[in-house]
């Protein structure tokens, strides 16, 4: 009976996925947050290094790894929006709305400022990274483990 050979992890979707959304983070937040780094982005950053050394490394506990560092970005993230939001008087959707709506014209302005990498940059840390990680830890949890064992027929 052939022995079951079990993938990389960069082999994976959820894998290849993970280090790519965390390697862009990383480049992108040191691009535009040179020399002076906030503490969340210097706490996701780091845990996107742990998780890409992870998937790298095939360490065996690689998909909490990504998970844990993708549930960490999403705290950090959804913090920094309610801190923004309840900043006002206004109903909690109405700030929300305020909020992405001025975050425009941030974005317009880092393209002014600091280029079209700047912007870019800002773009995919704002807007794009949410939905990356979303989609990692549904790729994570959605996509079957794959067993140690090889199937048995009966």
């Amino acid at each position: 009976m052939p022995e079951y050979t079990q993938k990389h992890p960069l082999a994976t979707v959820p894998g290849a996925l993970a280090v790519a959304t965390w390697l862009m983070f990383i480049l992108c937040a040191a691009f535009l947050y040179y020399p002076n780094y906030l503490a969340s982005v210097q706490i996701a950053a780091l845990c996107g290094v742990v998780a890409c050394a992870a998937v790298v490394f095939n360490f065996k506990y690689w998909r909490a790894a990504v998970l844990l560092a993708s549930s960490i970005y999403l705290l950090l993230y959804v913090i920094r929006v309610l801190r923004m939001t309840t900043m006002t008087t206004d109903s909690f959707l109405a700030a929300l709305s305020s909020y992405y709506s001025m975050l425009w014209l941030v974005s317009a302005s880092m393209f002014q400022e600091k280029g079209t990498a700047g912007g870019v940059a800002q773009v995919f840390l704002e807007y794009v990274m949410p939905v990356l990680v979303v989609l990692v830890i549904a790729a994570v949890l959605m996509v079957p483990r794959q067993s140690s064992e090889g199937s048995k027929v009966a």
